[in-house]
Protein backbone atom coordinates (compact mmCIF):
# COMPACT_ATOMS: atom_id res chain seq x y z
CA UNK A 1 0.00 0.00 0.00
CA UNK A 2 1.67 3.41 -0.97
CA UNK A 3 2.21 6.13 2.23
CA UNK A 4 -0.29 8.42 1.92
CA UNK A 5 1.38 12.00 2.21
CA UNK A 6 -0.30 15.24 3.57
CA UNK A 7 -1.87 17.56 1.21
CA UNK A 8 0.32 20.69 0.48
CA UNK A 9 -2.55 22.49 0.42
CA UNK A 10 -4.48 21.35 3.45
CA UNK A 11 -1.32 21.75 5.56
CA UNK A 12 -0.86 25.28 4.12
CA UNK A 13 -4.40 25.80 4.59
CA UNK A 14 -3.98 24.58 8.51
CA UNK A 15 -0.78 26.31 9.36
CA UNK A 16 -2.45 29.82 7.92
CA UNK A 17 -5.27 29.43 10.27
CA UNK A 18 -2.99 28.43 13.21
CA UNK A 19 -0.57 31.80 12.23
CA UNK A 20 -3.62 33.61 12.78
CA UNK A 21 -5.39 32.06 15.83
CA UNK A 22 -2.09 32.95 17.51
CA UNK A 23 -2.18 36.29 15.91
CA UNK A 24 -5.44 36.47 17.75
CA UNK A 25 -4.20 35.32 20.98
CA UNK A 26 -1.70 37.94 21.13
CA UNK A 27 -4.99 40.44 21.19
CA UNK A 28 -7.80 38.76 23.52
CA UNK A 29 -8.46 35.28 25.07
CA UNK A 30 -9.61 32.35 22.79
CA UNK A 31 -13.15 33.02 24.33
CA UNK A 32 -13.32 36.48 22.71
CA UNK A 33 -12.24 35.07 18.99
CA UNK A 34 -14.78 34.72 16.66
CA UNK A 35 -14.53 31.92 13.71
CA UNK A 36 -15.36 34.81 11.55
CA UNK A 37 -12.24 37.06 12.83
CA UNK A 38 -9.72 34.40 12.15
CA UNK A 39 -11.36 33.57 8.96
CA UNK A 40 -11.62 36.70 7.48
CA UNK A 41 -7.32 37.42 8.70
CA UNK A 42 -6.49 34.30 6.97
CA UNK A 43 -8.16 35.53 3.41
CA UNK A 44 -10.63 32.30 3.79
CA UNK A 45 -14.25 32.14 3.73
CA UNK A 46 -16.08 29.70 6.51
CA UNK A 47 -16.74 26.64 4.22
CA UNK A 48 -12.48 26.32 4.29
CA UNK A 49 -12.35 26.61 7.97
CA UNK A 50 -15.15 23.60 9.10
CA UNK A 51 -13.63 21.44 6.39
CA UNK A 52 -11.09 21.15 8.94
CA UNK A 53 -12.49 22.01 12.33
CA UNK A 54 -15.65 21.87 13.85
CA UNK A 55 -14.86 25.03 16.39
CA UNK A 56 -11.53 26.85 17.15
CA UNK A 57 -11.16 24.77 19.90
CA UNK A 58 -10.17 21.92 18.02
CA UNK A 59 -7.94 24.29 15.63
CA UNK A 60 -6.03 25.46 18.60
CA UNK A 61 -5.65 22.19 20.25
CA UNK A 62 -4.43 20.93 17.10
CA UNK A 63 -1.72 23.54 17.34
CA UNK A 64 -0.78 22.32 21.33
CA UNK A 65 -0.58 18.61 19.87
CA UNK A 66 1.64 19.69 17.18
CA UNK A 67 3.82 21.29 19.71
CA UNK A 68 3.88 18.25 22.07
CA UNK A 69 4.93 16.45 19.55
CA UNK A 70 7.96 18.20 18.98
CA UNK A 71 8.56 19.02 22.43
CA UNK A 72 8.41 14.93 22.78
CA UNK A 73 11.55 14.91 19.74
CA UNK A 74 13.46 17.50 21.74
CA UNK A 75 13.09 15.09 24.99
CA UNK A 76 14.31 11.74 22.86
CA UNK A 77 16.94 13.20 21.01
CA UNK A 78 19.62 12.94 23.60
CA UNK A 79 19.59 9.27 24.47
CA UNK A 80 18.61 7.99 20.97
CA UNK A 81 19.66 4.37 20.52
CA UNK A 82 21.10 4.42 24.00
CA UNK A 83 20.08 2.41 27.10
CA UNK A 84 21.28 4.50 29.64
CA UNK A 85 21.93 7.83 30.05
CA UNK A 86 25.68 8.68 32.00
CA UNK A 87 25.47 11.88 33.03
CA UNK A 88 29.31 12.07 33.32
CA UNK A 89 29.55 11.63 29.85
CA UNK A 90 26.80 12.69 28.05
CA UNK A 91 27.65 16.46 27.08
CA UNK A 92 25.71 19.37 27.66
CA UNK A 93 25.04 20.34 23.75
CA UNK A 94 23.01 17.18 23.16
CA UNK A 95 20.64 18.26 25.70
CA UNK A 96 18.26 20.49 22.92
CA UNK A 97 15.21 20.35 25.51
CA UNK A 98 16.33 24.43 26.12
CA UNK A 99 16.24 25.16 22.37
CA UNK A 100 13.12 23.79 21.87
CA UNK A 101 11.42 26.31 24.78
CA UNK A 102 13.80 29.15 23.01
CA UNK A 103 12.98 28.09 19.15
CA UNK A 104 9.29 28.40 20.35
CA UNK A 105 9.58 31.03 22.77
CA UNK A 106 6.13 33.04 21.81
CA UNK A 107 4.25 29.85 21.50
CA UNK A 108 4.50 29.56 25.25
CA UNK A 109 4.81 33.30 26.59
CA UNK A 110 1.20 33.46 24.82
CA UNK A 111 0.24 29.98 26.15
CA UNK A 112 1.45 31.20 29.53
CA UNK A 113 0.65 34.37 30.10
CA UNK A 114 -1.48 35.05 32.93
CA UNK A 115 -4.61 36.18 31.35
CA UNK A 116 -5.13 33.16 29.01
CA UNK A 117 -7.92 31.21 29.67
CA UNK A 118 -7.06 27.78 28.04
CA UNK A 119 -5.25 25.61 30.99
CA UNK A 120 -2.01 25.22 28.89
CA UNK A 121 0.34 24.87 32.04
CA UNK A 122 -1.85 21.68 33.62
CA UNK A 123 -1.73 20.42 30.15
CA UNK A 124 1.83 21.24 29.96
CA UNK A 125 3.07 19.40 33.07
CA UNK A 126 0.83 16.94 32.89
CA UNK A 127 2.44 16.20 29.21
CA UNK A 128 6.15 16.55 30.59
CA UNK A 129 5.18 13.90 33.81
CA UNK A 130 3.73 11.38 31.28
CA UNK A 131 6.66 11.78 28.97
CA UNK A 132 9.56 11.49 31.93
CA UNK A 133 7.46 8.35 33.07
CA UNK A 134 7.36 6.78 29.98
CA UNK A 135 10.64 7.47 28.99
CA UNK A 136 12.96 7.28 31.96
CA UNK A 137 13.81 4.60 35.06
CA UNK A 138 15.65 6.51 37.98
CA UNK A 139 17.70 3.91 39.36
CA UNK A 140 18.05 3.71 43.30
CA UNK A 141 21.53 2.62 44.75
CA UNK A 142 22.53 0.81 47.43
CA UNK A 143 23.49 4.21 49.59
CA UNK A 144 18.97 4.46 49.26
CA UNK A 145 18.07 1.20 49.55
CA UNK A 146 14.33 2.79 51.48
CA UNK A 147 13.72 5.05 49.07
CA UNK A 148 10.12 4.92 47.29
CA UNK A 149 10.84 5.08 43.69
CA UNK A 150 7.52 6.47 43.04
CA UNK A 151 8.45 9.54 45.25
CA UNK A 152 11.67 10.03 44.48
CA UNK A 153 10.66 9.61 40.36
CA UNK A 154 8.23 12.81 41.23
CA UNK A 155 10.62 14.26 42.94
CA UNK A 156 13.50 14.31 40.08
CA UNK A 157 10.49 15.03 37.01
CA UNK A 158 8.85 17.98 39.22
CA UNK A 159 12.72 19.24 39.76
CA UNK A 160 13.05 19.47 35.54
CA UNK A 161 9.51 21.10 35.32
CA UNK A 162 10.45 23.43 38.17
CA UNK A 163 13.43 24.37 35.88
CA UNK A 164 11.79 24.60 33.24
CA UNK A 165 8.93 26.92 34.45
CA UNK A 166 10.93 29.00 35.70
CA UNK A 167 13.33 29.88 32.61
CA UNK A 168 10.35 30.33 30.88
CA UNK A 169 8.83 32.94 33.53
CA UNK A 170 12.23 34.81 33.86
CA UNK A 171 12.00 35.69 30.44
CA UNK A 172 14.44 32.73 29.20
CA UNK A 173 16.90 35.23 30.78
CA UNK A 174 19.92 32.44 30.48
CA UNK A 175 21.16 30.63 27.18
CA UNK A 176 19.74 27.31 26.16
CA UNK A 177 22.96 25.99 26.05
CA UNK A 178 23.79 27.17 30.18
CA UNK A 179 20.39 25.86 30.66
CA UNK A 180 21.00 22.86 29.36
CA UNK A 181 24.83 22.36 31.19
CA UNK A 182 23.31 23.01 34.38
CA UNK A 183 20.37 20.49 34.50
CA UNK A 184 23.49 17.84 33.63
CA UNK A 185 25.42 19.52 36.80
CA UNK A 186 22.33 19.06 38.88
CA UNK A 187 21.28 15.51 37.59
CA UNK A 188 25.35 14.85 38.78
CA UNK A 189 24.46 16.03 42.13
CA UNK A 190 24.31 14.73 45.78
CA UNK A 191 23.40 16.22 48.80
CA UNK A 192 23.40 14.54 51.79
CA UNK A 193 23.23 17.55 53.91
CA UNK A 194 21.65 21.07 53.75
CA UNK A 195 22.72 24.30 55.87
CA UNK A 196 20.25 26.26 57.83
CA UNK A 197 20.58 29.64 56.72
CA UNK A 198 20.83 32.18 59.75
CA UNK A 199 17.84 34.97 59.67
CA UNK A 200 19.31 36.82 62.02
CA UNK A 201 17.52 36.31 64.91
Amino acid sequence: MPIQYPDKRVMRTKEKLSEVLLDLMEEKSIDEITITEIVKRADFNRGTFYAHYEKKEDLLEEIVEGMFEQLTEAIRKPYAGLSVVDFNEIPASSIILFDHFLENKRFYRLMLKPSTTYPFHTKMIKELNRLFREEFEFPITENAPNIDIELFITYRIYGIIGIIQEWIESDFKNASAYMADQLIQIMRFYTPTINIKDKGH
